[in-house]
């Protein structure tokens, strides 16, 4: 770091659980300056009073857009609300103006983000929304993909991790229910494309609304810088849309340190106060730049998304058939300060 720092990490597994997190926070937080990669919206929202209280700086493992403007959080990437609102826009643009939209989405905080982005983008585009289920993560999803049958929806807009992704695509070929599935970026995993059981229906009915350039396309600058990290220090990595995330996110932090280190001070307020003076977070193409401001509360995430279908045979499982796509509708979302 600035050529002359060398950056000391210190890792702790939350195993995706809010009581674990709590305890290795506390376990770890008198022998660090900052948290990067703080995983899963829970996790963040349980941890950020303890941010708060005790002047830490974290970074966000989740495009939740609750952390946009919150001063103790560095988020990157472009909120689930606008990866909807811009995948909605393309749905409607692309044979969906009048069809049947629907939503299932997890009960808890990433499913309630989703499913605003799907309000505000029916206010904007002038749509309606037929009918919404929730569920619990690894519940049996049977009642609810019953629901979204008999509503005979044309389109159903998804907010579920991959282990539930692969489970509502199982009720949907076994109720013979085939509609346009319009999944957020956590809602894939690379090889589900290739499952014996449910690949051919996702190649055929699954968009990914995400981030970022097709893995390895070194015309985008922000691509080849991480190809070329990746075949350094990590050759065993294979194509991997949460290892873009995680790359970038640890991207965003370095710009906050150099920033720090030219004011003189990585004590945790240094880094808190540099922040403030980064400007605007830049990734050459890799995720979207993400403008940061004098306070939390100027900051305005970027609006486009990526937008893939399943497809055997390409990195991560996905063909990206619209690149940087940027609606109106996405540019209208608010954001709760």
């Amino acid at each position: 770091m600035a050529g002359k720092y060398k950056v000391d990490l210190t890792i702790e597994d939350s195993q995706y659980q809010v009581e674990t997190a709590l305890q290795n926070y506390d376990a770890i937080k008198g022998d660090v300056v900052a948290f990067n990669q703080i995983l899963g919206t829970q996790i963040v929202k349980s941890i950020l009073p303890r941010l708060k209280q005790e002047q830490f700086t974290g970074a966000p493992a989740t495009l939740d857009s609750l952390w946009v403007h919150q001063k103790n959080l560095i988020p990157i990437g472009a909120p689930y609300q606008v990866e909807v609102a811009n995948g909605m826009d393309y749905y409607l643009k692309n044979g969906g103006q009048g069809k049947t939209v629907c939503a299932i989405a997890q009960d808890d905080e990433y499913g309630a983000a989703g499913l605003d982005g799907l309000t505000q983008a029916s206010k904007t585009l002038k749509f309606k929304v037929s009918k919404t289920v929730r569920f619990a993560t690894t519940s049996d999803v049977s009642a609810q993909v019953g629901e979204l049958a008999d509503a005979k929806c044309d389109a159903v807009v998804l907010v579920s991790l991959p282990n539930d992704t692969g489970s509502i695509v199982t009720k949907m070929v076994g109720r013979n229910f085939s509609p346009q599935i319009l999944g957020i970026a956590p809602s894939w995993l690379g090889g589900l494309e290739n499952d014996p059981n449910n690949g051919a229906f996702l190649t055929e009915h699954y968009i990914w609304l995400g981030f970022g350039p097709q893995w390895g396309d070194t015309s985008v600058p922000g691509m080849a810088q991480l190809i070329q990290d990746q075949q350094q220090f990590a050759a065993d990595q294979k194509p991997d849309t949460y290892f873009v995330f995680g790359y970038a996110q640890a991207w965003a932090m370095d710009q906050i340190l150099e920033q720090a280190v030219k004011n003189g001070d990585l004590s945790k307020a240094g880094i808190k106060k540099a922040s403030n003076q980064v400007g605007t977070l830049k990734f050459n193409g890799l995720i979207g730049d993400f403008k940061y401001g004098k306070s939390a509360n100027d900051r305005n995430p970027p609006r486009d998304t990526t937008i893939a279908k399943a497809a055997v045979g390409q990195p991560a499982g996905l063909q990206i058939i619209a690149s940087g796509y940027t609606s109106n509708a996405a540019k209208q979302v608010k954001f709760k300060n």
